[in-house]
């Protein structure tokens, strides 16, 4: 299990991702297997205690993002 800090730390990256609306909330979910309704509840707010499971789901798609693109820009 993670420390909490790095909870915290992991869950500020994926809300800043999700508020950078760089990719649409659809393709997020259907990429990262989170449920729509789910990526949507984070990204709104109403869900602000999101299970570590969900964010780690989210964080590794966004980095796996960030690896493809740096892969595409090389």
């Amino acid at each position: 299990m993670l420390p909490m800090e790095q909870n915290l730390r992991l869950y500020d990256f994926v809300m800043a991702r999700l508020h950078a609306k760089h990719v649409p909330q659809r393709v997020i979910a259907r990429d990262s297997g989170v449920p729509f309704s789910t990526v949507c509840k984070i990204a709104q707010g109403s869900v602000t205690d999101p299970s570590v499971h969900t964010v780690q789901k989210l964080y590794d798609y966004f980095v796996a993002m960030d690896t493809d693109q740096e892969r595409d820009d090389a």
